[in-house]
Formats: structure tokens, C-alpha cells, sequence
């Protein structure tokens, strides 16, 4: 990976259009950063490229910050105590409903820490995103780290120093753990940033109609707040997401219905419902017929 970009600490000074709140680095500025940021509300923040490896850590703010992959909206959401490390050389576009607050950790080529052939080649050379993790031992290093800062005695320098360290040998760790979720950061631009992602509240509705669906895990899915995503649904569809849901439950079991391989009951509980009396009353509200009647037009139209 060729060294390109603009320095990190100036990349996110410009997308949050503030300096940041605390600034501390293991000497010069060619050594390790650490930054403390507070994100203004807002639904789009896009980092550009940078030379360094960033550690992301959610401290605090908004419990859904997503970011935009090759394949679209993330799935997964950051929440505070959530730790991302963004490769170098790869730009990232966050989405939040809220203030954010957060830390970032900038390791660049020159770090003497990174001298070691194994660290340089694992944390340097990292391809892929390590998304929204939860790491307390990298959450407790980061806040110490933080709270260090603010003595300036020599003492405390070479603590600080040794704390950065033990730090990056962590993260060392965790980037070789296969376990570890990995994202393609997406490179282009995606369309109706400023809309929920309704594309991935319709495929979860459609693969989650046997189970409970909230409000709340909706939005979740939309990368917004319920307020928002409640009035933008409804303006969408028009109807309410649980009159949508409803509906969808009732269109799938006509089909299962009309296939005639499984019981009432058995369809009830197939499509999302508590029983066979609640679904039997839903399903003749909304086609006018009870179920054992559609089932005898269907089979009598077959």
C-alpha cells in the first residue's frame, strides 16, 4: 500500500470542523497521536484517506454510527465503548443520528513502535476495516491514556509512552484474530444519503416475518432514529411499519395458504402471529374472507 493522503489529525479537524477537544502524542508528532473529537449532529461525516492507521474509539454519543461498505450500509452499527480501525490509505464515510463522541489513536509509518517487522507488516498493511468491535482492554488503555495526558511530568511521559506500546501490541493482536469482523470500506459515493436505508429494513422485514420486529431494531436496520424512521416510512409506503408488516404477513400466508402443505395453525406461527385465533381475525380484517374460506376458493379456482 503506497503512502498517500493528508495527515489524519487534519483529515478529521475538517470533517468534524473542529480541532480537537485534547491532543497528546509519544513525542514528536511522527510519533503515535491521540485525539479527542466531538462529532456535531449529523447524518453524514466523510473521513478521506489518510497516511496513518486510525484506531476509532466510541466513547460516548449516538448508539448507531454505521459506515458505507462495497456493498452498501453496514449491517452493524457502533455503539459507545466500540473500538474501528480504518486502514491506511482508505477513505470512510460515517452515518449517525447524533452527537458522537470519540477518540482517535494515529499511528503512522515512522512510529518507532511499528519498528518491528510483524507490527509494521499486520497494523500497516491492514486491507480491510475492523468494524464496530468491542474491546474494553483497548476502551480502559484509550481513557487512561486520555486522562495521562493532562499531567506533563517526565515520569508520567515515560508511562504514557509505555501505555502506547502495550496499546499497539494489543491491537496487533486483535488485527491477526480471525475472528475479528472485516469490512470493505465502499469508495464511491452512495445515492439518497440523506434518506433511511429502506432497502435494508425491506429485506430484513422479508427474511424476519416469523419473528418479533421492532420499532426500534427497524430503525436500527434504516441507520436512523424510530421518530425519523417512523414519519419517512410512512411517507414511503403510506402506512405505518407495523400496518406494512401486517400486510406482508397476511400476502405470504395467502400463498401458503393456497400451496394447502400446511395447517392454519402451522401457518399462523410460520408468518409471525402468537396463535391461530389473533391470525384468523387479522387475515379476515384485511381480505374479508376467514381462512378456511380462502383456502376453498383457492382450491376451487385451482
Amino acid at each position: 500500500m503506497t503512502d498517500i493522503g493528508i495527515p489524519a489529525v487534519d483529515a478529521y479537524s475538517e470533517a468534524c470542523r473542529t480541532r480537537p477537544s485534547l491532543e497528546r502524542s509519544r513525542g514528536p508528532r511522527k510519533g503515535i497521536g491521540l485525539y479527542g473529537w466531538r462529532m456535531a449532529p449529523t447524518k453524514e461525516v466523510h473521513i478521506p484517506e489518510t497516511r496513518e492507521l486510525i484506531l476509532s474509539v466510541h466513547l460516548g454519543g449516538a448508539r448507531r454510527v454505521r459506515v458505507y461498505t462495497e456493498q452498501g450500509l453496514s449491517r452493524s452499527f457502533s455503539k459507545p465503548g466500540d473500538i474501528t480501525l480504518i486502514p491506511r490509505g482508505q477513505a470512510v464515510r460515517y452515518r449517525t443520528d447524533g452527537e458522537v463522541e470519540f477518540a482517535t489513536v494515529h499511528f503512522p509509518v515512522n512510529a518507532s513502535t511499528l519498528r518491528s517487522g510483524a507490527l509494521s507488516a499486520g497494523m500497516l498493511n491492514l486491507p480491510t476495516c475492523l468494524f464496530a468491535l468491542r474491546d474494553d482492554y483497548v476502551l480502559a488503555s484509550v481513557k487512561t491514556l486520555m486522562h495521562a495526558s493532562k499531567s506533563s511530568s517526565p515520569d508520567n511521559g515515560r508511562y504514557v509512552a509505555k501505555l502506547f506500546e502495550a496499546l499497539t501490541w494489543h491491537l496487533a493482536r486483535v488485527i491477526d484474530d480471525s475472528d475479528a469482523e472485516r469490512i470493505q470500506l465502499g469508495t464511491s459515493v452512495p445515492s439518497e444519503l440523506d434518506g433511511p436505508d429502506f432497502n435494508a429494513v425491506l429485506s430484513h422485514i422479508e427474511n424476519q416475518l416469523a419473528e418479533k420486529l421492532t420499532l426500534q431494531g427497524m430503525a436500527d436496520y434504516a441507520g436512523v432514529c424510530r421518530t425519523v424512521f417512523a414519519q419517512e416510512f410512512a411517507e414511503r409506503f403510506g402506512c405505518s411499519p407495523h400496518r406494512f408488516i401486517t400486510q406482508r404477513r397476511i400476502e405470504k400466508a395467502k400463498s401458503l395458504l393456497a400451496q394447502g402443505r400446511l395447517s392454519i395453525t402451522d401457518i399462523a406461527y410460520e408468518v409471525g402471529f402468537s396463535g391461530q385465533s389473533h391470525f384468523s381475525s387479522t387475515f379476515k380484517a384485511l381480505t374479508g374472507h376467514a381462512p378456511t374460506s380462502y383456502v376453498e376458493s383457492a382450491q376451487l379456482t385451482s
